[in-house]
């Protein structure tokens, strides 16, 4: 086992580094960080910028790049209609047990040039880790926020912060605070910030703040009223009002209080979950929030960079039918539509190194159907694993020729049940394997040239 462990080692090593560097870089640390490079080590992972480019450090003080997996886990997902998990039916008819599926999937992420384990995944794998803390639970299902300014948010904060850290485990990476929030109407068609704080009760702490925004911007009620009707006697009369509308003529003046009030409310919602995490475990990196790249408003991504480490994102395609809404109700998502640009502007808004917490591409020659999402809306499906696989390659190739994305997160490791997940009918070819736990080699031969590609590229002098 230890010289089939040295060798997959080895492999893994050489696809990390250039040809020309490989003899020189055959040595990585425990984390997978680089020995031939070394670093100030604090003990604990951290992001660094060497002057040039944007990395991830180990604990030992040695470069590093998360390529990690999303999903690595041996129950897989609940079937809807069948009451239990097929692939974790699959894993005991093979291996007999977790720990020999454990050992094989670690050393099948190793040979595919895996060397992370993303979101929603086991803890125990033996590799560097991330962990989903989840500070308002549900909410990216439902499209809904809670009231990020009163005080029992701030307690609910401290408790979730104790109960998920792990101040002394050297090899977690960081902490997602939550996972695609909604900033702004999106498909789950909650109301934008700024209706959702309005409608709050006039005591509400959030609605105290939303009106003293608009006061620190008009000055008096009567400028207010030139904007936002109905027109108000005082501003504590504000504070009883549950919705404003837009006079005519007045859009760009509201857009842009919409925006202050974005800004206003994600630096709240930052400000109060890293200090309770900072709190818990000062060791670790903050990793964001993995927001949806193409529904974020830029005011979100500036107050993220303001308050954590890194900055996530969350990558996933718009089908046809999606493109022309989305390009008509988001700005930003004009940019953000193609990952061509590699996120740019994310990087500029926030200042900090991006991390692709997800991204994945479904092929219909496989069992599960894609038929949720609907790929004309959304995450469009190619015909065969081979095309899968060309997208794949294709999308690392503009993400190596950044230097200021320091890792990605495929979603995920195994296939959605056919009859689709329980939690919303997800039903995708999202896996690096089967549901009978066979992996796509064709699509996975992609897969390893471009994370060799990827490390290989970054590690170019120059580059």
């Amino acid at each position: 086992m230890k010289h089939r462990r040295l060798c997959l080692g080895i492999t893994f090593l050489c696809m990390w580094t250039a040809p020309a560097l490989c003899q020189q870089a055959l040595e990585q640390d425990r984390y997978g960080g680089l020995k031939r490079v070394q670093w100030e080590a604090t003990g604990f992972f951290r992001a660094h910028h060497d002057g040039r480019r944007w990395w991830l450090v180990t604990p030992e003080g040695h470069p590093f790049l998360s390529l990690g997996v999303n999903g690595v886990r041996h129950s897989g997902h609940m079937a809807r209609g069948l009451g239990y998990r097929p692939y974790e039916r699959t894993v005991e008819r093979i291996y007999g047990g977790v720990d020999r599926w454990k050992e094989a999937a670690r050393e099948r992420l190793l040979s595919w040039g895996f060397n992370s384990i993303g979101g929603w995944s086991r803890t125990d794998m033996d590799m560097p880790w991330t962990k989903v803390v989840g500070f308002t639970p549900g909410h990216w299902l439902k499209g809904t926020l809670p009231d990020f300014y009163t005080e029992e948010f701030a307690a609910r904060a401290k408790q979730v912060a104790a109960e998920h850290a792990c101040p002394d485990d050297k090899m977690l990476i960081g902490y997602f605070l939550d996972n695609e929030m909604q900033w702004q109407t999106d498909w789950r068609l909650g109301p934008p910030l700024f209706d959702l704080y309005m409608a709050l009760p006039a005591d509400a702490p959030g609605k105290k703040a939303l009106v003293t925004l608009l006061q620190a911007r008009y000055k008096s009620v009567e400028a207010l009223a030139s904007v936002w009707q109905p027109a108000v006697k005082s501003w504590a009369d504000l504070l009883g009002v549950k919705q404003l509308s837009v006079r005519p003529g007045q859009e760009v003046r509201a857009k842009a209080d919409h925006e202050a009030f974005v800004l206003e409310v994600a630096r709240q919602y930052f400000r109060v979950t890293t200090t309770a995490l900072r709190q818990a475990d000062p060791n670790h990196l903050i990793l964001g929030v993995r927001f949806v790249c193409w529904t974020t408003p830029e005011a979100a991504v500036r107050a993220c960079g303001e308050f954590c480490d890194v900055v996530s994102l969350n990558f996933y395609e718009i089908g046809p039918l999606g493109h022309l809404p989305y390009l008509m109700r988001h700005t930003f998502a004009a940019q953000m539509i193609s990952s061509e640009n590699a996120f740019k502007r994310f990087y500029e808004l926030a200042g900090r190194p991006l991390l692709i917490g997800e991204f994945s591409y479904r092929a219909d020659d496989s069992d599960p159907p894609n038929t949720y999402p609907p790929s004309l809306i959304a995450q469009p499906t190619v015909p065969t694993q081979a095309d899968r696989g060309r997208k794949y390659e294709d999308v690392i190739r503009h993400w190596a020729e950044t230097g200021y994305i320091v890792g990605y997160h495929w979603f995920c490791y195994v296939d959605e049940p056919k009859e689709g997940r329980t939690l919303d009918g997800e039903n995708g070819n999202y896996g690096l394997v089967d549901i009978r736990d066979k992996p796509y080699d064709v699509f996975l031969e992609f897969v390893k040239r471009a994370n060799r590609q990827f490390v290989a590229h970054r590690c170019e002098p120059g580059k």
